[in-house]
């Protein structure tokens, strides 16, 4: 080997190396960019968009990198591009699940199923996507467990974090309670609600309606529409301000 062809070789596996690592560093410098700037759209879609984009663009510059070292070696890529074509076949039969991984995967990303940092439920896991990729989806739930979960095995998935969710709670109340002072404990916990979390309180405390009552207690189910990605903040928040709105206007609850 002569020296051209080794600076080429060093050349050709210096330059993947720099590509790969840029082609991550150019998307995380995006992500950085329109966080910087405010932007208001879908931050969790392009996160896991740009992820997608640079695993793909990872897959190409190996394999580019792979084809430039045969050639410069004077070893002709084609018999190996074909005997890989024939070998990914025979791979494909004894892999049918990888297939529908990747099938399953593609899916979930073009229909925009969920996105990475979205809660969700799958079967018996719930927790925050932690990354998605055409194969798995990683789970982490709130004990700090890591799920791997093959997209193949997804048939069904609850997005816990998908534009709203709700808080809500049930309360007994006497039934000689007169409404109006219901509907001050609610004007108490949407005024506290505001003060703190305006920007995060989608549709205010209301009550949904009565779940049961009987001779002396009526039981109403309070609710309110927030931002998904705050909810755990603002569950417990509105639980003490519905405390202190009972205390405040001295409701008789059961």
């Amino acid at each position: 080997m002569n020296a051209w062809v080794l600076i080429r070789l060093l050349s050709i596996i210096l330059g993947a190396v720099i590509t790969w690592y840029l082609a991550n560093l150019i998307g995380n410098s995006v992500i950085s960019r329109i966080n910087k700037i405010g932007y208001k759209g879908d931050k969790n879609r392009i996160i896991t968009l740009g992820s997608l984009i640079t695993w793909v663009i990872r897959v190409i510059i190996g394999v580019s990198a792979v084809v430039w070292i045969l050639r410069t070696l004077n070893i002709d890529p084609s018999p190996f591009i074909a005997g890989a074509g024939i070998l990914g076949l025979a791979i494909s039969f004894g892999s049918q699940n990888l297939i529908r991984d990747m099938i399953n995967g593609f899916f979930i990303i073009l229909e925009n199923q969920y996105d990475i940092g979205d809660e969700v439920k799958i079967g018996a896991i719930q927790g925050v996507v932690e990354d998605l990729t055409l194969r798995t989806t990683k789970v982490r739930d709130e004990t700090g467990a890591l799920y791997i979960i093959p997209n193949s095995s997804i048939s069904q998935v609850a997005n816990l974090t998908d534009k709203w969710t709700k808080i809500s709670h049930t309360i007994s109340v006497s039934n000689k309670e007169p409404l109006e002072k219901i509907e001050e404990v609610l004007r108490y916990v949407r005024d506290k609600m505001y003060e703190r979390y305006r920007e995060d309180i989608i549709e205010e405390p209301k009550i949904e309606g009565v779940q049961a009552f009987d001779s002396s207690t009526v039981k109403l189910a309070i609710s309110c529409k927030v931002s998904p990605h705050k909810k755990r903040i603002l569950a417990p928040f509105f639980l003490l301000s519905l405390k202190e709105g009972v205390e405040e206007v001295n409701l008789n609850i059961m």
